[in-house]
């Protein structure tokens, strides 16, 4: 035995004898490898012929861009009031939508009172960190 491995064992003897009383999930068994693996792994590869499972899209900025206009569209129908596709304070937290209603004075541009769905997307449009391409029609400054 050279000097390293006798050093590492002396060390590793020191370790255990000082090391609490173990339970028996804390211990690694190490074993052989696993004779079915190479069985296992082979049938997660399609027979020739038959198609793969289809692969996620990769992730890109439009993708993500989309996701997220989903998911505002999403929150926005559900704190909206049914007939006038508007949001108020009162049904944000209604819906558990407490953002909309944390932020309502951010949001209501207009000052209207309530939030149309246009309001709530250019809040958190302006708030992305995704860059929007921009937008090819006439810009209106006031």
């Amino acid at each position: 035995m050279n000097k390293f491995a006798l050093w590492v064992t002396t060390v590793l003897l020191a370790v255990s004898a000082q090391a609490p009383a173990s339970h028996a999930g804390d211990s690694i068994n190490l074993t052989g490898p696993d004779p079915d693996m190479r069985t296992r792994a082979l049938r997660a590869i399609p027979p020739h012929g038959q198609p793969a499972q289809e692969r996620p899209e990769p992730i890109t900025p439009e993708g993500v861009g989309s996701a997220v206009d989903r998911r505002i569209r999403s929150l926005f129908d559900r704190a909206a009031d049914p007939d006038t596709q508007r949001v108020t304070v009162a049904s944000g937290e209604k819906a558990g939508v407490g953002y909309f209603a944390d932020h309502f004075r951010e949001i209501d541009r207009d000052e209207s009172g309530s939030l149309d769905f246009a309001e709530v997307k250019t809040f958190f449009d302006a708030r992305s960190p995704i860059a929007r391409p921009a937008s090819t029609g006439i810009q209106m400054i006031r």
